[in-house]
């Protein structure tokens, strides 16, 4: 089948999109992935055989250059109905200007499935879907409309979207049990669980090296590290786990590898501190190097705190990454991580929103060799049940029951792309 794969991600494409594209292409699907509309430079390109097309917003509309066109060639006329326009279109029409780039840019490659990866795009994913006759599927990697950091009235639009356009979805996806309950109470249907599992190992992978990371960070050989990965920004908790750094045994470093718009708050944070080299900056990482880099931490820390549902009922990426390298746990007391420690004995739970109880929790770990080394025994066990090999087989299982609807509109061709 034709698979039109949407997500708003404007900057690193998420690991979970980029491993559903490949499982569909792998098995016989030819997936076009549309992955973020404001980004930073518009680019086309192949990778591991998905095309991927990234857009930039003119902060224009497509309507309205149709409509620009047709007007005689007057300065003052354009400016008036621009204007005009504008103020319509924001206030009154359910297909805002941004919706109709982003629906403009999808029509180009017509789909047996539009397959759309979280809420801000569900509802041009319908308005495709409808157009091109196709079956949509929706994975909602979190509960969008509960973050904190979004404004009240951008949160009831969202929940509008989703009452409105989760009944039209032939698949519905989650990423973990708690938000599938979450979702049954809401919509009173039960979407299907996909966990944000990592990939196994490559054949010949060393879960036991430790220089990769070191070398990196320029840190001693026989350095302990405390690991945190991923996203960097406010609402994590980083600001804590950074100033930990100045209570951790002497042996301890703390490296952050990731990137985002807070990270030179952190940098300024431990900036001229006594414990400033205890901190070390890694940025942005190449996916093919993560899992050697990771596997050499001692501990992987997730901080994250309860602000808002959608943060409390996480199951985040960097937790199965960690269980795939060997690396034990540390994370906040919330439910995710509190089954996990029953259950599977790969993560210590501990109250981490201060730099004293995060510093604490750590030293507490790292005091304890035995303890340590039966949770990276534990994370080799969890390893074999939690792997994207077994959920990719859940997805294609929903996908080998989406049959095609009668007919489409004809494919386009794609614009050329570039080899990655």
């Amino acid at each position: 089948m034709q698979v039109l794969m949407m997500v708003p991600d404007c900057q690193m494409i998420d690991r979970r999109v980029l491993q559903q594209a490949r499982t569909l292409v792998d098995a016989g699907h030819e997936v076009t992935l549309l992955a973020g509309f404001e980004c930073a430079r518009e680019e086309h390109y192949a990778c591991q055989g998905v095309q991927v097309h990234r857009y930039v917003y003119d902060w224009d509309d497509e309507r309205l250059k149709r409509l620009r066109a047709r007007l005689p060639d007057n300065d003052r006329l354009r400016m008036l109905v621009n204007r005009a326009w504008m103020a319509v279109a924001r206030r009154c029409l359910h297909v805002a200007p941004f919706d109709e780039f982003v629906i403009s840019r999808g029509r180009a490659f017509p789909a047996d499935v539009v397959h759309v990866h979280d809420l801000p795009l569900l509802k041009h994913g319908a308005i495709l879907a409808r157009e091109m006759n196709a079956r949509l599927v929706f994975d909602s990697h979190e509960i969008y409309h509960e973050q904190e950091g979004l404004t009240p009235r951008l949160r009831r639009q969202l929940l509008r979207n989703e009452r409105r356009y989760v009944p039209r979805c032939d698949v519905f996806i989650t990423v973990n049990e708690a938000i599938a309950d979450y979702f049954e109470r809401l919509h009173g249907r039960r979407p299907m669980v996909l966990l944000n599992c990592a990939d196994r190992p490559p054949p010949g992978f060393d879960a036991t090296s430790r220089a990769d990371l070191r070398r990196r960070a320029g840190i001693p050989a026989d350095a302990r590290v405390v690991l945190y990965q991923g996203w960097i920004s406010a609402e994590r908790n980083l600001a804590a786990l950074v100033q930990a750094a100045a209570i951790l045994p002497e042996d301890a470093w703390l490296v952050m590898i990731g990137y985002g718009a807070y990270e030179p708050e952190l940098k300024r944070l431990a900036e001229n501190q006594p414990w400033s080299g205890k901190v070390r900056f890694l940025g942005r990482v190449e996916p093919q190097e993560m899992l050697a880099l990771t596997a050499g931490a001692d501990l992987g820390v997730i901080p994250y705190q309860p602000v808002d549902l959608n943060h409390r009922l996480c199951s985040p990426n960097k937790f199965f990454e960690y269980v795939q390298a060997g690396v034990p746990v540390l994370a906040e007391a919330l439910p995710f991580f509190e089954e996990m420690k029953v259950r599977r004995g790969v993560v210590e739970v501990g109250r981490l929103g201060t730099p004293a109880g995060m510093a604490e929790a750590i030293r507490g770990l790292l005091a304890d060799p035995a303890r340590l080394e039966r949770m990276r025994g534990a994370c080799r066990q969890a390893a074999e049940v939690f792997n994207w090999e077994t959920e990719g087989r859940k997805l294609l299982a929903a996908y080998a029951r989406l049959a095609p609807r009668a007919s489409r509109a004809p494919s386009l061709e794609p614009a050329a792309c570039r080899e990655c």
